[in-house]
């Protein structure tokens, strides 16, 4: 790690003492390739300006994606003594910006200022410009210095939202009639594990692969600024309403206690739709083939329900750093958490308990998983509200 850092290092400065002496200042961008705001700096500032100043000025981007450009910003950032990381940071021969704002503010200026009074090779920040560079960015500082803090949504946030998700009633009730149904039909206990196991697997499968295809349509979509925006601001929206919803039917349910005024569940129709694709797939010999088929289609009619934690989850993992370059595998976990309440359900019905103290059980427990999935999803909303 060490000599690739290194290596990488020296790489940037023979670069910048490669232009020093072609007499082109070298003007350093990183960014993601997955962040509106990176596409608008390079397309509205620096593009323009390396188009206007040709040789003048050495344009070259690299994306933080990318391991080996990630690397090489670290080795800037160690360089340039950068303390508050940024997804955007815009490196020059004596200096650096760092963050969107500052660089849209200041960038112009900065570019301008070394094109007209090119430093010499290996000249450094004097004190009084250092200075007076912080004085001005003082205010970002503190608001990048604060998302940074902020942005810890890895492993502790997918285990949060996975495990809730988990215990949300509409998948615990699904696997309860699973559960019932097969005990209707006089299935014996390896059979329910069996037809349990491989309808885990499918639900594991199906929702993972929903997930993927929801995290790479957001990412694509958020090169465009004004849409990744949008989703943003719609999934706080959704996020909000729907915890103010969890927490309403938690207090009307603990008070009449009857399921009938809950808002937040499946519909009526999509419950009986259900229904009807377990009985037609679970009543023959072929129980593996029919288990995977209803786990498929179940899971596309439950994620009405399921994907009020999904989406506002995914779309905090598609704008948080971190998890760009590695969400398929936060996907693969979240997803694990998800079925292991299902797999829970399955192991007490294969060792005695009855599918009507399951459904009890779950009945008795139904404000409190309210207000899990109420809590959640309203500090989704305003993290990802502050998150920015």
């Amino acid at each position: 790690m060490n000599k690739l850092r290194n290596v990488s290092a020296l790489t940037f400065c023979l670069l910048f003492l490669t232009n020093a002496f072609s007499a082109g200042v070298p003007v350093v961008f990183f960014g993601s390739s997955t962040c509106g705001e990176c596409l608008e700096i390079k397309e509205k500032l620096l593009e323009p300006l390396a188009r206007r100043y040709g040789s003048r000025m050495e344009l070259k981007t690299y994306n933080i994606d990318d391991e080996k450009d990630f690397r090489l910003l670290v080795s800037m950032e160690k360089t340039y003594n950068v303390t508050n990381s940024s997804p955007q940071t815009l490196f020059l021969p004596d200096t650096f910006l760092s963050g969107y704002d500052d660089i849209m503010k200041y960038g112009k200026a900065r570019i301008e200022q070394a094109l007209v009074h090119p430093l010499t090779p290996g000249m450094r920040l004097t004190r009084d410009t250092a200075v007076s560079l912080q004085s001005k960015s003082d205010t970002a500082g503190f608001i990048n210095n604060l998302r940074e803090k902020v942005q810890t949504f890895t492993f502790l946030g997918v285990l949060a939202a996975g495990l809730v998700d988990g215990v949300n009633p509409c998948a615990i009730a699904t696997m309860i009639f699973l559960v019932s149904f097969l005990a209707l039909k006089k299935r014996s206990r390896s059979e329910i594990l069996l037809v349990g196991m491989t309808y885990t697997a499918a639900v594991f499968a199906t929702y993972l692969l929903l997930g993927i295809g929801l995290f790479k349509a957001i990412t694509t979509l958020s090169v465009y600024r004004w849409l990744s925006a949008l989703v943003k601001w719609g999934a706080v929206a959704f996020a909000g309403i729907v915890a103010l919803v969890c927490l309403r039917d938690a207090i009307v349910y603990k008070r009449t206690g009857r399921a009938s005024d809950v808002k937040i569940q499946l519909p009526r129709s999509v419950k009986l739709r259900m229904h009807s694709i377990m009985s037609e797939n679970l009543s023959g010999t072929k129980l593996l083939a029919g288990s995977a088929v209803t786990g498929f289609l179940v899971t596309l009619l439950e994620a009405v329900c399921t994907g009020q934690v999904y989406l506002p989850t995914i779309i905090l993992m598609t704008r948080a750093e971190g998890m760009k370059t590695a969400g398929w595998l936060y996907l693969i976990f979240y997803n694990f958490l998800f079925v292991i309440p299902l797999l829970i359900v399955m192991i007490l019905a294969y060792y005695g308990l009855k599918w009507e103290k399951l459904s009890r059980y779950l009945q008795n427990n139904l404000p409190m998983l309210k207000i899990l999935l109420g809590a959640l999803l309203g500090g989704l909303a305003v993290y990802l509200a502050v998150m920015g």
